[in-house]
């Protein structure tokens, strides 16, 4: 299989959607493992457009290679449609209405577990320094208050 089958704009417009996919990507990374979490001063329990991000980065990843359909074998069409999806499923919710909460960072969820103040980025940052077992044993008597 060659790209010939292809039309040229499908084919820039699949590199593009590849690009700002990755590029959506490894900003969402670089949210959720930032030392000071930026993210917690916006939210409150329900949408976010910074967790959210990694998501749409997945979608339009996705779409990108779907734009590629006819050079690609079906296995690997149905992984990227049912990857697709979710991401689609997760970056809408997220996005519009409310964030999952099991897709939080675990740190995240220990924290407000501890006590600590929700939007607080100082203090969340310092929870998320701390080494795992403090954050749990915070978590275990917060819990136990």
């Amino acid at each position: 299989m060659s790209l010939e089958i292809i039309a040229p704009g499908a084919i820039f417009t699949a590199i593009g959607l590849i690009i700002l996919g990755l590029l959506s990507l490894w900003r969402g990374w670089v949210i959720y493992s930032e030392p000071t979490p930026r993210f917690v001063m916006g939210y409150r329990g329900w949408s976010s457009t910074p967790l959210a991000l990694p998501y749409g980065g997945g979608f339009m990843l996705c779409l990108g290679i779907a734009g590629l359909k006819p050079i690609l074998p079906r296995a690997i069409m149905f992984v990227v449609s049912v990857t697709c999806f979710i991401c689609f499923i997760i970056f809408m919710l997220g996005f519009l209405i409310w964030f999952p909460r099991f897709l939080l960072p675990r740190w995240y969820r220990r924290a407000v577990k501890a006590g600590v103040p929700r939007n607080d980025p100082n203090a969340m940052g310092a929870f998320k320094a701390l080494p795992l077992e403090q954050q749990r044993e915070a978590a275990r008597q917060g819990n136990q208050q």
